[in-house]
């Protein structure tokens, strides 16, 4: 009597004989509980791995920022001690310093959670206004007295070196002495002051004898220092009215100085506190969730800084006690939030990509489990058929299967798991899912494997089964259906992935992006069986014809196993597939990285400032100027927001870019928008007071105002623009005027303005002026080009010309002087080095060269395998060759020429798999988020990468023929003697 499913009772011949068949079978668990292993630790420390490079990425994007200034500065006023009555008291030395780092602590200890960590240094800076400055000797430049602001930095003792005399600090006297001052070479010399002079500092009710006590000047690396407090450095002339100017500086004090000066009528002081911000090694800001928290804290530390110093009561009118002083509550200035927020999409992307190499990996793994499931499966045929015919079910047999390879399965996991746990150096492993799925499908390989080689038996033993409903209808077999469905699955992802796009974002993983690829492989490789046969034909007609037994006999046992093949495809097809589109990735990023540093270059250099204040053009390109540059191409940028004359319609963002158009065509002579500008005449007539500014614009605002005229407000000002033509597609992208679209942006429209228009634009504050430098105009730039341009002097002209005066970043100095937009130098060979230097780039390429890695070494596994599998049946055809005085190098030679067939199969099939991915995804494939560029980066595919995976492939072919002629060496005869058999 038989039970569910065919399960006879000791029909398999019970279990001590299970055990002993296993005790013999034991390589083929012993292969899948390394598959497992393997697979669990690729599963698991993936995440960890590429948090910890990741982190590491966001940590120089930290530092290479603040090179620039501050991302977070916090700012107050610090008021006078006054006694109980508010009345002032004696000058309180040595509190100042205390309080400032009071306050700065609080402030610090006030954030939580990623910024907490991140918060490694808080530094003071305070300052009282600006006073005149007049004594015996001082001269007045302009005709007026110049105005000293008197500042103390708690850090800048280290950043300083003085040259003459000392530092300031705390005289025999301090209540009466005068303020001790330190000033820098350029201050001394445009002031008129040396030191040891006495001077008088006088303002409104404060006067107060000073003397010059120090010369000093910045140490290298310290440009931090001046960018916050520019004037400490190099004074500025400022227009307060018409044709008259005044000389606004910064002197150093010590905290006495300002202390003295609170008890001579200072009543406030305006204090900065600069947080610099540091990702440590074993941090996890570099992690997608760590990444949006610290952006998150980021944008909320004003209110947490606040709450921290004042409590609950925040108001201006209720300074908040802190020391022996009162401080109004801080106002914070951040940029942290949107570097995190740029490397929060970024990361994102990298997730998603990453989660793809891993998918294939696991798949790859999962088909090689298969592949010795089926060895073991064929090893076992006789013993399979000996307990079939004694009754055994198909059920039963692949139970026995199951136990034997969930203990070896389960063992791998685990180990896979204690490996992961030893390297993962105390980060988060990754999700267990993966790991347990590839785990549960390694241990059903075998069960698989014979339940598939029953359900063969059993169909060569009867007639075909007689079809049913729709299978007889169409003529359907089972291996159709099965690859009807496969294809339909491949074609229904892929649809819905092109419709969807790219996936949300602040999406930690996808899914879908990492899944749709895999069943593509599978679909790769249903089509490459349907194909393999009938190349394989031809190529054996040929070889008929061919004198020698090599060919011809390889090639016989490669089309007698094409349907074996299937085995071996499964694992190299999508693992060439993977390495393919891997370097296809890295090569479209990189060329994109490339592209995207020459745009926001324009040329072999730009110097961008601010807009209000014109760009030393003439000294730069002039004799004896800047040497290597031989031409400046002035580009003028800025925003504005369009209305509608007929319904108000309103377009907000809309860029502004201004350039000669004759110039343009010098520079860029292959340029589309030169030559769209050139054959627009209106763009240079004359125009008069009030004079509609004709432009070109992009296709989409050309729609929006079909009548063609319209306002445009600038903030400051407004005017009236007329459309005159449209852009030719991809003018945005256009090199010489990209670092001022890459400024203002393409996001509500562009409009190119030239000639008259061009100089007409208006001066926006907080917009910048580029000044394109070319080295041989008429040809782009280039990193040879840049390396020719003396960059000392270049940074010279730029820091002493009217365009850097002022301009910096925004320390305390900023409410006393309006500085508008940052100067940035750009040098097209520092731009592409910095583009080749991106750490998530180099992630997403290790993730996938180590995919590719594992994925050819268990192709190596799977060929082996699949030689082994037909080895007994190959042995003993070449013993009888042998037999017939086959030599030795030609029994090798069929081993290889068998092997052939399959991998360039799997070469071809791969390698179009991996080029036609990209085309397959569509708009799902997002890489904009790495180059930063002005659209989408065109594929760009890493031949040589390809070329390597492909050759890597091959090389396969004699491993694999070595290794299987070693394991199979004494499993057939080398020759048959005489009365010997084939069998």
């Amino acid at each position: 009597m038989t039970g569910w499913g065919g399960w006879r009772p000791g029909g398999f011949g019970g279990w001590r004989a299970a055990v002993r068949e296993a005790r013999t079978g034991w390589p083929v668990p012993a292969v899948l509980a390394v598959l497992s292993a393997v697979l669990t630790v690729a599963a698991l420390l993936w995440p960890p791995v590429f948090d910890r490079l990741a982190t590491r990425e966001l940590a120089r994007r930290l530092d290479a920022a603040q090179v620039g200034g501050p991302l977070l500065v916090s700012r107050a006023s610090l008021n006078a001690p006054v006694d109980g009555r508010g009345g002032p008291l004696p000058p309180q030395f040595g509190t100042l310093d205390t309080d400032l780092v009071k306050v700065g602590e609080k402030m610090r200890q006030g954030a939580s959670g990623e910024l907490a960590g991140a918060l490694v240094r808080v530094s003071g800076w305070v300052q009282a206004d600006g006073m005149g400055l007049s004594g015996d000797g001082v001269p007045e430049p302009h005709g007026n007295a110049g105005v000293m602001s008197l500042v103390y930095a708690q850090d800048a003792a280290g950043r300083v070196r003085w040259v003459a005399g000392r530092a300031p600090g705390l005289p025999s006297d301090p209540e009466r002495a005068p303020i001790e001052l330190g000033l820098s070479a350029a201050s001394l010399e445009q002031f008129g002051l040396k030191v040891g002079q006495r001077v008088q500092l006088s303002g409104d009710a404060r006067s107060t004898g000073a003397v010059v006590v120090g010369e000093f000047e910045p140490l290298e690396g310290s440009d931090d220092l001046w960018r916050e407090l520019p004037l400490l450095n190099s004074p500025m002339d400022t227009q307060v009215q018409a044709s008259q100017y005044v000389r606004y500086g910064q002197a150093m004090v010590s905290p006495a100085g300002l202390e003295a000066m609170e008890s001579r009528g200072a009543t406030a002081l305006d204090a900065a506190w600069v947080f610099r911000a540091a990702e440590q090694p074993w941090g996890t800001g570099g992690t997608s969730a760590g990444a949006r928290e610290l952006s998150r804290q980021a944008q909320e530390f004003g209110n947490t800084a606040a709450v921290a110093v004042c409590g609950g009561l925040i108001s201006d009118r209720f300074p908040c006690p802190v020391g022996t002083r009162t401080v109004t509550p801080p106002r914070l200035t951040q940029q942290l939030s949107v570097l995190v927020d740029a490397f929060v999409v970024q990361r994102a992307r990298t997730v998603a990509l990453q989660s793809f190499a891993l998918a294939g990996l696991l798949a790859v793994g999962v088909s090689t489990a298969v592949a010795a499931a089926r060895l073991g499966a064929r090893r076992r045929e006789a013993a399979l058929a000996l307990q079939r015919a004694r009754g055994a079910g198909e059920p039963a047999l692949a139970a026995v299967r199951l136990l034997e390879a969930v203990p070896a399965a389960l063992a791998g996991l685990l180990a896979g798991w204690a490996v992961s746990v030893r390297w993962a150096d105390g980060r988060p492993l990754g999700a267990w899912w993966p790991a347990v799925t590839a785990a549960v499908l390694v241990a059903c390989a075998p069960a698989v494997a014979v339940w598939w080689q029953g359900r063969a038996v059993r169909r060569a033993g009867r007639e075909r089964a007689r079809r049913r409903g729709l299978r007889r209808a169409l003529g359907l077999s089972a291996r159709l259906v099965a690859e009807g469905a496969v294809l339909v699955l491949a074609g229904a992802g892929v649809l819905q992935l092109r419709l969807r796009g790219a996936a949300p974002a602040g999406a930690e993983a996808d899914p879908q992006l990492a899944l749709v690829p895999v069943v593509l492989g599978l679909a790769a490789v249903v089509v490459v069986l349907r194909v393999y046969p009938v190349p394989l034909r031809l190529v054996s007609r040929w070889a008929r014809r061919r004198r020698g037994a090599v060919a011809l006999v390889g090639l016989a046992q490669a089309g007698r196993r094409s349907g074996a093949a299937a085995t071996a495809l499964l694992v190299l097809v999508p693992a060439l597939a993977c390495a393919v589109f891997g370097a296809l990735v890295s090569g479209t990023v990189r060329e994109g990285r490339v592209a995207a540093a020459q745009w926001r270059t324009g040329g072999d250099a730009v110097v961008l400032g601010p807009a209000q204040r014109p760009l030393p053009v003439e000294e730069l390109g002039g004799v004896p100027g800047v040497p290597g540059v031989a031409g400046v191409l002035q580009v003028r940028g800025g925003l504005a927001s369009l209305t509608s004359d007929d319904d108000g319609t309103a377009v907000k963002g809309v860029g502004l870019a201004g350039v000669d158009p004759a110039a343009l065509a010098r520079y860029e002579p292959g340029s589309a928008l030169a030559a769209a500008l050139a054959a627009s005449p209106e763009l240079a007539e004359p125009l008069g007071e009030g004079a509609e500014l004709p432009a070109l614009a992009d296709a989409v605002t050309a729609a929006r105002f079909p009548d063609g005229s319209f306002d445009a407000d600038a903030g400051t000002s407004r005017f009236r623009v007329r459309i005159v033509g449209v852009l030719p597609e991809g003018a945005a992208a256009d090199r010489a005027i990209g670092p001022v679209v890459g400024d203002v942006g393409t996001a509500g429209g562009l409009l190119v303005f030239g000639g008259p228009g061009a100089e007409r634009l208006p001066r926006q504050n907080g917009q910048r002026t580029a000044a394109v430098l070319f080295t041989d105009p008429g040809r782009p730039g280039s990193a040879a080009g840049a390396a020719r341009i003396d960059a000392t002097r270049l940074r010279a002209v730029v820091a002493g010309s009217a365009a850097a005066a002022g301009a910096g970043g925004g320390g305390a100095a900023g409410g006393a002087v309006g500085r508008g937009a940052a100067v940035e130098i750009r040098l097209l060979d520092g731009q592409l080095r910095d583009s080749a230097g991106d750490g998530l780039v180099s992630a997403l390429e290790t993730a996938f060269r180590v995919s590719a890695a594992i994925g050819l070494l268990l192709g190596l596994v799977a060929v082996v395998l699949e030689l082994l599998l037909g080895s007994a049946e190959r042995g003993r055809m070449l013993a009888h060759l042998r037999t017939l005085g086959l030599g030795g190098r030609a029994a090798a030679g069929v081993r290889l020429v068998q092997l052939l067939p399959v991998v360039a199969a799997a070469v071809v099939g791969g390698t179009l798999l991996g080029l036609v991915l990209p085309w397959l995804l569509g708009p799902a494939l997002e890489l904009r988020a790495f180059t930063a560029g002005p659209g989408a980066p065109p594929f760009a595919p890493d031949w040589a990468g390809i070329a390597s995976a492909a050759v890597g492939l091959l090389v396969l072919v004699p491993c694999a023929a070595a290794l299987e002629g070693v394991a199979g060496r004494r499993r057939v005869p080398q020759v048959l003697r005489l009365g010997e058999g084939a069998q």
